[in-house]
């Protein structure tokens, strides 16, 4: 698993000093308790959720920490701010709503970003796929899409499980940079039974990261997608589905908190809280 960390905007990531090891990633939705005169109580949650961070480094210089600072302070462009996790690329760096498709049949966003869709049973396997998958209606620029950086050496490794409908698909569009796009490419679904996870791949030596979204127009049922991003070199595991680990695109919560400890040893604090977000105003 590579150990590099790194953070940025759709106009550029950098690489950075990972944060402290202990650093929260936690998922957060909606929830309420009622509790009832006679002793009982009521539970609604969303299934759904939204990823959020907090991310410590307790020593750095001043020039390190001023890197956070720029992209907090837009100096690096505006929009979302991504992170390439080491503790999330060797697994699936998706949202759990991209990741596991049948959320947007209750109450996680629709990828189709229009009607939701209408929950079947996946097909039997053993390699753990979600117990329930959707069929997804697609018109004609109707979709949502997520972006997934690829660090410098790196290559992100993707795979969508499913079957045919009458027309839509799941398109994977290689970015050049924040401008510019590579040729899109339409993803042949694999089977729920296959442990090969991906069949379609990208570089950093070409392209800085991939965009998922739908494509096509009609119906198309999704079981699951992953994406891994690796070390250039580095093939990935067969095996079973993988859940989502990532988020969709994040914002700073607030200012990042900075603590000078040392003029004399140039060593500063900084903690920063992050939320994803994008998904949601996309």
């Amino acid at each position: 698993m590579s150990s590099c960390f790194y953070m940025g905007t759709r106009q550029g990531m950098v690489e950075m000093t990972a944060p402290s090891v202990n650093m929260p990633s936690s998922k957060q939705g909606y929830f309420n308790k009622v509790d009832f005169l006679n002793g009982g109580t009521a539970i609604r949650r969303s299934t759904a959720s939204h990823k959020q961070y907090t991310m410590t480094w307790n020593s750095m210089t001043r020039d390190e920490a001023r890197v956070i600072l720029d992209i907090a302070d837009g100096v690096r462009g505006p929009g979302p701010v991504y992170i390439h996790d080491p503790m999330a690329a060797d697994r699936n760096v998706l949202p759990q709503w991209w990741a596991t498709p049948s959320q947007g049949g209750y109450d996680g966003l629709p990828l189709n970003n229009g009607v939701r869709g209408e929950i079947t049973q996946t097909p039997a396997n053993s390699l753990n796929f979600p117990t329930e998958s959707i069929i997804y209606t697609v018109a004609a620029g109707q979709t949502r899409e997520v972006w997934i950086p690829i660090p410098e050496g790196h290559r992100a490794h993707i795979g969508a499980f499913g079957s045919d409908g009458t027309g839509g698909t799941v398109v994977a569009t290689p970015t050049i940079n924040s401008i510019n796009n590579g040729t899109p490419v339409t993803l042949t679904l694999m089977d729920v039974t296959d442990d090969s996870r991906f069949n379609q791949s990208f570089g950093a030596a070409s392209y800085d990261g991939v965009m998922l979204s739908l494509g096509g127009v009609g119906t198309l049922t999704l079981s699951g997608i992953m994406v891994q991003v690796l070390e250039e070199g580095v093939n990935p595991p067969a095996g079973g589905f993988i859940s989502g680990q990532g988020n969709s695109g994040l914002q700073f919560m607030n200012q990042p908190t900075y603590t000078p400890y040392s003029s004399a040893l140039d060593r500063v604090g900084v903690v920063v809280e992050l939320a994803e977000y994008y998904g949601w105003t996309s």
